[in-house]
């Protein structure tokens, strides 16, 4: 069993970003990505290592 990490990035049509780690599960294989669409976008992507997930956090905010 491998742990992965969610985030979950969420895009408003003003460009405001926010983006957070907000699930960690044990696993066999990686759980599938989605996204929600509203007035909002959320995506929601799934990482095999805390780094993937900071680094991914770091991106999106600086986006």
């Amino acid at each position: 069993m491998k742990t992965y990490y969610c985030v979950c990035t969420s895009y408003d049509d003003w460009g405001r970003v926010v983006s957070n780690i907000v699930d960690a599960v044990k696993a066999a294989r990686r759980p599938e990505s989605s996204f929600k669409s509203t007035s909002r976008k959320d995506n929601l992507d799934w990482f095999d290592s805390l780094s993937a997930a900071k680094a991914h956090i770091e991106g999106a905010r600086l986006a």
